[in-house]
């Protein structure tokens, strides 16, 4: 069994993988390493990648981390519309999410 500090640093260096492998995009607004709990019932960790103001930027991102747009979430939110992809990147559990303001509201 993986241990949450080998864990935390698989998810480290997944993230660092990222954001050297698609320099050439406008980064994310926000990253961090996110703690939740695996299917197994573990602690485990993973990585949220924020994009703010821009559904394109998003889609970038999701296509750059071969994200499966079928499992693209979109909601209505306090930000105007929110979308999220999920996946695995490097081995760990990525996240993507953006919140941008929706024209005419």
């Amino acid at each position: 069994m993986t241990t949450l500090a080998a864990s935390r640093a698989d998810a480290a260096h997944a993230l660092m993988m990222m954001l050297t492998e698609h320099g050439h995009l406008p980064q994310p607004d926000e990253f961090e390493l996110h703690e939740y709990e695996s299917d197994a019932g573990h602690p485990d960790w993973g990585v949220v990648l924020v994009v703010n103001e821009s559904l394109a930027r998003f889609e970038q991102w999701r296509a750059a981390l071969d994200l499966d747009p079928g499992d693209i979430a979109y909601r209505s939110c306090h930000h105007g519309a929110c979308m999220s992809a999920v996946g695995e990147v490097h081995g760990v559990p990525v996240e993507l999410f953006a919140a941008a303001d929706v024209p005419g509201k």
